[in-house]
């Protein structure tokens, strides 16, 4: 595969670690991931009533991790009002 485009998805999978390892093995090197939902966090937050998760995946500080243990490399992330895309590219 040369790229994995994910649209509000990640956050609904049992275990996210093992589908970001699953999408490294399936992609070549140099390959993009894209992870993308239609509103940005605090959007989603607001909707549900609830403040913003320290521990959220898609926080920057969590997911730049989160990738590169899984063979990722974070390029991009954008966490905006009526967004939510970060782009990494695949190591190795």
């Amino acid at each position: 595969m040369d790229g994995i485009f994910s649209a509000d998805l990640i956050d609904h999978v049992p275990d996210s670690t093992a589908a970001l390892r699953e999408w490294a093995r399936i992609t070549a090197p140099g390959g993009v991931l894209l992870l993308f939902h239609r509103s940005g966090r605090a959007e989603r937050a607001a909707r549900h009533g609830r403040p913003l998760d320290p521990d959220d995946l898609l926080a920057e500080e969590n997911l730049h991790p989160a990738l590169h243990v899984t063979g990722w490399d974070l390029l991009g992330h954008e966490d905006a009002a009526h967004h939510f895309l970060a782009r990494a590219v695949r190591v190795g």
